[in-house]
């Protein structure tokens, strides 16, 4: 047999805690499947700040690469912005890149794939 005290523990269980805690879970659901929304220039500034970084790393005076690795990466990047890819074919074709070194044919084959891979972006 159940003891009012026993009933009384037992509703002060359920009150106290497993109701906050269904609460909780349903409202943490409720929140998590809104669609999130994103700042609407986000993708812009970020485009930006790696156009920026690209021509940083180019040396104006002597027309070089001052960080061949870095370079190849951030150019690599502008795959990941295809709404931009006019201006960064326009970009990648300005970019001539003379030397023989290691880096420099990393550089080179970078530039001509993420091209072609932007070229046939856009004419899908």
């Amino acid at each position: 047999m159940v003891t009012p005290f026993e009933i009384g523990i037992l509703a002060v269980a359920v009150i106290g805690f497993v109701i906050p805690a269904w609460l909780a879970v349903l409202t943490y659901m409720k929140v998590a499947g809104k669609p999130q929304t994103a700042e609407p220039n986000k993708r812009y500034f970020a485009y930006a700040e790696l156009l920026k970084s690209l021509h940083a790393q180019l040396d104006l005076k002597t027309r070089t690469v001052r960080n061949g690795p870095l370079f190849a990466a951030t150019v690599r990047e502008l795959a990941n912005y295809p709404e931009y890819r006019n201006l960064s074919v326009l970009f990648l074709e300005e970019i001539t890149v003379t030397g023989t070194k290691k880096f420099d044919n990393v550089v080179r084959a970078e530039l001509k794939t993420v091209e072609a891979d932007l070229l046939e972006a856009d004419s899908v």
